[in-house]
């Protein structure tokens, strides 16, 4: 376990019963070559991704959580305020700090919408609505029956990191599991392909691609991402090793906030010239499920998976229950 000295233990939501209902837990490395500001903001949006931090839940106030951290109330502050810049918290003046809801936003009209203007077209083709009542369910029931050849697609702005996902989904599934960045993924998407996006995408999703079925992927929570993991030692050296920056950039700042100095972490990228250089000198190579498939023969690579366990069975259980 980190000494106490490295982590702010947080608790964080509304009192029932006389006690909090939730506990996040917090590592800062101060002395870092990342602002300890940013280590705190990453690992509170790591904790609204994965939900560890659910939708609506007011997070400490600034001034009891600098306390608590012992850092300076500003760096919290400007923590707090670059999440809502970007749309994940809510700042409510005189009330605190509120998690938005991350479900996925519903497409222009909702499901009544599209199928309010199904019917009108229908009906200007003459068709009357209980023949078009019969025709859609129909079509619903063959839809259902083909439920176990439905395939999914994974989309994200970083290319790489939509294939990370697609691969460790692709292990928990039995259907097909295609990758493809925002620019492409138009014309990838069929009518029976469900999409799956991650939280920050979601809307972008929507608004853009405007998919029949959408799911918004559960991340691993940073207790679950470094669970058995021991504190850095003097001189343990590490190499993270992805081809994706987004993944790359993460790792830093979760590798510092766990007390890796930066100079003790080797960032690879299979992409570039002389990536394997220096691997085998690293106490600890870790990499993500597709980049271990890329590392030489004769080291074995501690491999992280970023989706949470219980959204692929959720995945698993819809496409047995051909509701995919």
């Amino acid at each position: 376990m980190i000494s106490a000295s490295r982590f702010g233990q947080v608790q964080s939501g509304q009192r029932a019963g006389g006690r909090l209902r939730h506990m996040i837990r917090l590592w800062l490395a101060r002395d870092k070559t990342i602002p300890v500001r940013e280590q705190l903001g990453a690992q509170l949006l790591y904790g609204i991704l994965s939900r560890r931090i659910p939708p609506g839940e007011r997070l400490p106030s600034v001034r009891d959580l600098a306390r608590r951290l012992k850092v300076h109330a500003n760096t919290v502050s400007a923590a707090y305020q670059d999440l809502a810049e970007r749309g994940w918290v809510l700042m409510k003046r005189g009330s605190g700090v509120f998690v938005r809801d991350l479900e996925m936003p519903p497409a222009d009209g909702g499901p009544e919408g599209l199928v309010r203007a199904w019917i009108e077209e229908g009906l200007q083709h003459g068709f009357t609505v209980d023949v078009i009542e019969a025709a859609v369910a129909k079509v619903a029931r063959e839809i259902r029956g083909q439920a176990a050849t439905r395939s999914f697609l994974v989309v994200h702005p970083d290319r790489e990191l939509a294939g990370v996902l697609a691969a460790e989904t692709e292990e928990a599934v039995p259907c097909p599991v295609a990758s493809v960045d925002f620019e492409h993924a138009a014309k990838e998407i069929a009518f029976d392909t469900c999409v799956l996006v991650t939280a920050a995408c979601a809307s972008q999703a929507v608004k853009e691609l405007q998919p029949s079925y959408c799911r918004v992927i559960r991340l691993r929570s940073m207790e679950d991402a470094i669970a058995g993991q021991h504190p850095p030692t003097s001189g343990l050296l590490i190499a993270v090793v992805s081809r994706s920056k987004s993944i790359l950039q993460w790792s830093a700042t979760l590798l510092a906030s766990l007390g890796f100095p930066g100079m003790d972490v080797l960032e690879r990228n299979p992409e570039e010239p002389g990536w394997q250089d220096g691997l085998a000198a690293c106490d600890i190579v870790a990499a993500d499920i597709k980049a271990a498939r890329e590392l030489p023969k004769g080291l074995r690579p501690t491999i992280f998976r970023i989706i949470a366990d219980d959204f692929l069975e959720e995945l698993r259980g819809l496409v047995t229950a051909g509701k995919v």
